[in-house]
């Protein structure tokens, strides 16, 4: 007797000795809702209506047998998903499934085994499972993918699988093989859908497919790939059409390699002739999901060249998703003669941080329907080259969704959308835009477009007519399927049009703005409706929308009212100027000179106060550590007087497990000045400038220091008004030596001086 045969009988016999105390110990329990019936052991009899069956943490013994005993009753027959979920096993217990396990449940379509316990299968388990479509044996991870192949090898074995889920088998052991053994036991049916997510393949042969010839769907995600053989092959060569998963994948020698990070200068000259891989791709291919399939690195593509010396044609491409793979940079220049992609409907970049991409990348894309290019930084392209980025979309006509949300783009080019005019959807929210310039009248298909998340305070006439031409009706539907699907996901319904304005800091508080307040509230377009918007009063307090109108209208009446008055006691005012001016600047020096005593006095007895908020992005970090805070926080002690901390930092006055943007704001607020120190780094932080917001949006003074040679375009149009119209300090570098070309003095001084305005 062969010494696994013995080992068998142990358990066998072990199991035998111990069930009955088992049985006893354990509480077996199940409850049902609607057709789902949920026990922790394999009942006898199912209840009338019941479809589904889940049998949870069913290991209760060393060895547990599923058998067809335990299946027997008729009251089995009608189930159609079988669920096996057992979290708690180990390497303590094992799993068997004995030959004709579930020849009774013939209507049984489902059926998931979840099991960490050691796992057998006997050769002819699943035979009479004629009705399968879905098996799945996710998290087995001592299941043997060897075993589980010879239990479905043949023809009278699970005829009808259409989805077969094999996530993460066999994880603690070594990698499994991928090849055609495992494709020959799976031929003759009609798999469909082949899942191999998380798991470590220790070889992969394409030519499976030639026996998988009804495959529509491979996810590798997450997977790793040790070696492919038969490279000529490629991917699924004998499939069409086919979807293929390869995010967060790690295959050895096709993912971007280590060190690998600037491309530039190239002629790349394609062939389907001399690049099999390529005709396979884009004969065999439908959808192709790359994202997060390099090392990390950021990668940037400079000035290449892309043509065809014969006709590439793809077939079934559909969908190319290529999302978190840093990729900055796309200079790459098609010629699309002889390259027809028009099959290609969606395109994801988002989520790489990309600051350019050519506009020719995308014109060859000619039926494209769907391009994501949100969480990026365009916004660097259009500073970089504006004409460039207003091109981006001049050739994608049949494009039916955009989406361009988080590019902190400031504006969009007018004519942006206008050879986009099957547009339906527009995506631009948390973005920086202040106004809508750009031209939507001619979309007549367009039913949303979301500004929701920007920086609109009013809407200025252009932004209301353009607006405006979404008021007119709907063209009749042009549009597909897939779009009144995107449609419906979105939050909205196809034929009505709306206009997300939700997150916007919409100002009421001047009777300039009551056109602006008036447009929100007639306009019947925007999302959400009007009472559910809100915007801030004469007093910086959030009203709601709609009672926002007689406010508005109440602050132009009492300006009307004052008007008046005022042209009548004008001439009174001109007799008595000089009196008035004189008492007015010797009040104003007492009072400067009472406010000044009044914060000196605060700050020598209050600690929770400073005399300025010291804001600086990381990279300055060492500079200003060196030569800013010690010498600037003596001077203000010897002015004040006192020998606390004078300039708050958010490193040290930070409370610890607050929100970073209240905590901003808390010091910003208990600070008299705001200093920032401006460099090139200052301007890219996206936090930098957010703090520099809610200084200036708070009215703080604020004062800047000039960290060298700063470019001016890099900086915020309310920086760029300081930068011009105030004095500011400038700090000069010689051979690596920065001078501050004028002295602390002078610089403590103004710090209380501007105070005190």
């Amino acid at each position: 007797m062969s010494g696994k045969k013995c080992i068998l009988i142990f358990f066998i016999s072990l199991h035998m000795t111990l069930y009955d105390s088992t049985d006893a110990i354990v509480n077996k329990t199940c409850s049902s809702s609607k057709q789902t019936l949920t026990c922790n052991y394999v009942p006898e009899e199912i209840p009338d209506g019941v479809l589904n069956v889940n049998i949870k943490n069913f290991v209760l013994e060393a060895l547990f047998k599923l058998q067809n005993e335990l299946f027997r009753s008729n009251t089995w027959k009608n189930v159609k998903s079988l669920n096996f979920d057992d979290r708690l096993g180990d390497t303590d217990n094992y799993v068997l499934i004995r030959n004709m396990t579930f020849i009774n449940l013939q209507k049984l379509k489902y059926l998931r085994m979840f099991c960490l316990s050691n796992f057998q299968i006997e050769p002819d388990a699943f035979k009479g499972l004629d009705n399968i479509k879905q098996l799945e044996f996710s998290g087995c991870i001592r299941l043997n993918l060897d075993t589980l192949m010879k239990s479905l090898n043949g023809s009278d074995k699970v005829p009808n699988l259409e989805q077969l889920s094999l996530s993460e088998i066999h994880m603690l052991r070594y990698g499994i093989n991928i090849d055609r053994t495992v494709s020959r036991c799976l031929a003759g049916k009609p798999l469909k859908r082949l899942d191999l997510s998380r798991t470590h393949i220790s070889s992969f042969n394409p030519s499976v497919s030639t026996d998988l010839n009804h495959l529509t769907a491979v996810n590798l995600s997450r997977a790793i790939v040790d070696k492919i053989t038969d490279h000529s092959k490629s991917l699924f060569p004998a499939l069409n059409g086919l979807d293929v998963d390869l995010s967060y994948s790690k295959i050895i020698g096709f993912y971007i390699p280590v060190g690998f990070k600037t491309l530039a200068n190239l002629n790349l000259p394609l062939s389907a002739k001399n690049m099999p891989w390529l005709a396979v791709f884009i004969s065999s291919v439908r959808s192709l999901n790359v994202s997060a399939f390099n090392d990390g690195r950021e990668v940037f593509l400079y000035n290449i060249k892309v043509w065809a010396n014969d006709n590439i044609k793809s077939k079934y491409t559909k969908e190319f998703i290529s999302k978190q793979n840093k990729i900055k940079r796309i200079d790459i220049r098609i010629d699309c003669n002889n390259i027809d992609i028009s099959s290609v409907e969606l395109f994801d970049l988002s989520e790489n941080g990309m600051e350019y991409i050519h506009p020719s990348f995308i014109a060859c894309l000619s039926g494209l329907k769907h391009l994501d290019l949100s969480a990026n930084n365009l916004n660097a392209m259009q500073m970089e080259d504006s004409v460039l980025f207003g091109q981006l979309l001049n050739r994608s006509k049949q494009l039916q969704y955009i989406n361009l949300a988080s590019n902190m783009l400031g504006d969009v080019p007018v004519d942006f959308f206008k050879g986009s005019r099957s547009l339906v959807t527009i995506n631009l929210s948390e973005n920086r835009l202040t106004q809508v310039h750009f031209e939507l009248h001619h979309l007549k298909y367009l039913s949303f477009i979301d500004l929701s998340k920007n920086a609109i305070k009013i809407l200025d006439s252009i932004t209301m007519e353009q607006l405006d031409a979404l008021k007119i009706d709907l063209e009749p539907n042009i549009v597909d399927t897939e779009t009144k699907k995107m449609a419906s996901i979105g939050g909205y319904t196809y034929g009505n049009r709306h206009v997300r304005v939700s997150g916007n800091p919409f100002s009421c508080g001047t009777c300039e703005t009551l056109s602006s307040i008036r447009w929100l509230v007639s306009a019947h377009i925007t999302e959400p409706v009007p009472d559910q918007l809100t915007c801030k009063d004469e007093r910086g307090k959030n009203i709601a929308l709609n009672d926002a109108v007689a406010a508005v209208q109440e602050i132009c009446e009492r300006v009307m009212k004052i008007v008046v008055p005022t042209i009548t006691s004008v001439v009174v005012i001109f007799i008595i100027v000089g009196i008035v001016l004189l008492v007015y600047f010797r009040r104003k020096r007492t009072k400067q000179q009472q406010k000044r005593n009044n914060i000196i006095e605060l700050l020598r007895h209050d600690e929770e106060y400073f005399a300025l908020f010291l804001s600086f992005c990381d990279e300055d970090v060492e500079f200003v550590t060196e030569n800013v805070i010690r010498p600037l926080n003596e001077g203000l002690q010897q002015l004040v007087g006192t020998d606390r901390n004078l300039v708050c930092l958010g490193d040290s006055e930070f409370r610890l497990g607050q929100y970073v943007h209240n905590e901003s704001l808390r010091c910003i607020e208990l600070s008299t000045v705001f200093l920032c120190v401006v460099s090139d780094s200052y301007c890219n932080s996206r936090y930098c400038v957010e703090e520099f917001d809610q200084a200036t949006q708070r009215h703080k003074p604020v004062i800047l220091m000039m960290k060298g040679d700063v470019d001016i375009d890099l900086m915020t149009p309310t920086m760029q008004h300081l930068f011009r119209n105030q004095v500011r300090m400038l700090w000069e570098e010689n051979n690596g030596e920065y001078m501050l070309k004028t002295s602390w003095e002078n610089v403590c001084e103004s710090i209380l001086a501007i105070a005190t305005r």
